[in-house]
């Protein structure tokens, strides 16, 4: 017994699929990432700054007083989506930047091969 012409639907949708065409809003090439781009506001700057000073108190205290208690986390603001994406493309961005000054502060002190 052979099951594979019910597969796809059978004959009947064969016919139906020769036709179809995918839409051209489907084929359009997306944006080029370094085209597009993303702003955050004044207020959402202040406040990943002072959460990123804070964020540097929690990392020097596990650092350099272990044996002090953490200040518990509070609880993370709610953020809507589009906000949200913006943020982590923004921590993503200053991520990288630090690794390059990283890389160019051991080049300069010879700590890495020359360029």
């Amino acid at each position: 017994m052979n099951n594979n012409n019910n597969a796809n639907g059978g004959a009947a949708n064969q016919d139906r699929d020769r036709d179809y065409q995918i839409p051209a809003h489907l084929l359009q090439h997306a944006p080029r990432p370094r085209s597009v781009t993303f702003t955050i506001s004044v207020m959402q700057l202040e406040y990943i700054y002072v959460t990123w000073a804070a964020a540097r108190n929690r990392v020097r205290q596990q650092l350099y007083q272990p044996d002090l208690p953490f200040q518990p986390y509070p609880l993370p603001p709610v953020w809507p989506d589009e906000t949200r994406a913006m943020m982590v493309l923004w921590i993503a961005r200053e991520r990288r930047i630090f690794e390059m000054e990283m890389e160019e502060l051991e080049y300069l002190l010879g700590l890495r091969g020359a360029r």
